[in-house]
């Protein structure tokens, strides 16, 4: 009994030493753990792949009572498939994605990727999602100018001065523009931030007032005067039929008290 023991003991070793590093159904991208117990020494994960992990248990990943907690000195292995990334318009909105200058590597469900060489961007990501390369979209730069502000002086020349800031705005991206360092844009383009006001002199404008309150003075004065005669003639006129008025009365009781008396003699 305890030599059978023994011997299953043995086939167990032995075939846990022997056993392949992956599972057969290798996924095409992603990690995964290896399905049987590997050894810690000579075992790891299948060419292609890297061992980013390694647990008796699968950190509790491993699918109970399949995978059976391995013998001493025997682990799974975390192995995930290394691979270059492929083109897509997604890393523009992802968070968790790699800046490499002129282009973007993310994962294809914005999940965070793991680059294992700079210079060939490959490298996985751990959820299952594909590695994935983006351009970057063009960036354009602007002047943009605010509204001129009040002149310094009324008159014998002021300055007045406005905002010119440089904005930048993203290609094919619905997104405002933004404040960003001057010397991205043009420095021949850049509008003007101040310009000359008010050159007339003060003594010029003064004259030109004056003119203009006498104009308005002597048409005060002739509208007074026009005013004047028509209230005079307004009220000769009022007079006059006044006292046409009552010297008609006057004539209209005598010739009355004329015919009364000629009838009575």
């Amino acid at each position: 009994m305890e030599k059978k023991w023994q011997s299953k003991l043995f086939l167990l070793f032995l075939f846990s030493l022997l056993s392949p590093c992956v599972p057969l159904n290798l996924p095409s991208h992603g990690c995964y753990w290896t399905e049987s117990c590997q050894n810690k020494w000579v075992g790891g994960c299948d060419a292609g792949h890297v061992a980013i992990a390694h647990s008796d248990n699968c950190h509790g990943l491993c699918p109970q009572p399949e995978n059976s907690p391995c013998l001493p000195f025997y682990t799974h292995f975390q192995c995930c498939k290394l691979e270059s990334p492929k083109v897509t318009d997604r890393c523009v909105k992802c968070k968790n994605k790699v800046d490499y200058g002129d282009e973007y590597v993310c994962c294809t469900d914005c999940s965070d990727p793991y680059i294992m060489d700079a210079n060939t961007k490959s490298g996985y990501c751990m959820t299952g999602a594909e590695l994935a390369v983006q351009l970057k979209p063009r960036e354009h730069f602007k002047w943009v100018a605010g509204p001129w502000m009040p002149c310094s002086s009324p008159c014998d020349g002021g300055i007045r001065y406005r905002d010119v800031e440089c904005f930048g705005q993203i290609e094919d991206i619905s997104i405002p523009h933004y404040p960003v360092d001057d010397g991205r844009c043009s420095e021949k383009e850049m509008p003007t931030r101040q310009e000359p006001c008010n050159l007339r002199s003060c003594g010029e404008l003064s004259n030109k007032r004056s003119r203009a309150s006498n104009k308005r003075s002597g048409m005060s004065s002739w509208m007074v005067t026009l005013l004047v005669v028509i209230g005079v003639i307004a009220f000769g006129g009022l007079g006059f039929a006044g006292y046409s008025i009552y010297q008609r009365k006057n004539s209209t009781q005598q010739g009355i008290v004329y015919i009364m008396l000629d009838g009575y003699s």
